[in-house]
């Protein structure tokens, strides 16, 4: 009987380092992925900034107001994103350690809420950063600015007909 226990219990341990093992790789395999995404993501905003600054002609006034305000669109964006994630992960965990779905439904349902309350915020905060922005520009900048929104709008719709 002890025999049994004992084999039982190194399989079982057995076992418990394997998954570990999977799950380290699979979350470093996720951690390279959106670490790639996230340099992406900069490069584009980059280039997206060169050609504002190149098409704009910002004044150095400008330069300094859209440097202040991004910066404090940042800080509270990453705040936000940051508890999303946070609710995100909670929510999977829920799902992931209840046996019923409707049990995980229930348990869950608050912190949805609350997540899509923050998702609102968001995009308020990405609408005000928007029109803060805006409101620096002149009159030919606007105008200019209008445009590049089409061109880019024209590029979306192209690629969604693509796919």
């Amino acid at each position: 009987m002890k025999r049994i226990f004992i084999i039982l219990t190194v399989l079982f341990t057995l076992n418990l380092n394997v998954f570990a093992q999977d799950y380290s790789k699979i979350n470093n395999q996720s951690n390279s992925f959106n670490y790639q995404k996230h340099n992406e993501f900069h490069k584009k905003q980059q280039n997206f900034d060169a050609m504002l600054d190149s098409r704009l002609h910002f004044t150095e006034e400008q330069k300094q107001k859209i440097y202040e305000n991004r910066q404090c669109y940042r800080k509270e964006m990453q705040k936000t994103v940051k508890k999303m994630e946070y609710l995100s992960k909670k929510i999977k965990r829920i799902y992931l350690t209840k046996k019923s779905k409707i049990q995980a439904d229930i348990e869950s349902t608050p912190l949805k809420l609350e997540l899509a309350i923050l998702k609102q915020n968001a995009d308020r905060m990405r609408m005000e950063n928007r029109k803060k922005f805006e409101q620096l520009l002149d009159d030919t900048q606007k105008i200019e600015f209008e445009k590049i929104k089409q061109e880019f709008h024209n590029k979306q719709k192209e690629k969604i007909q693509k796919d």
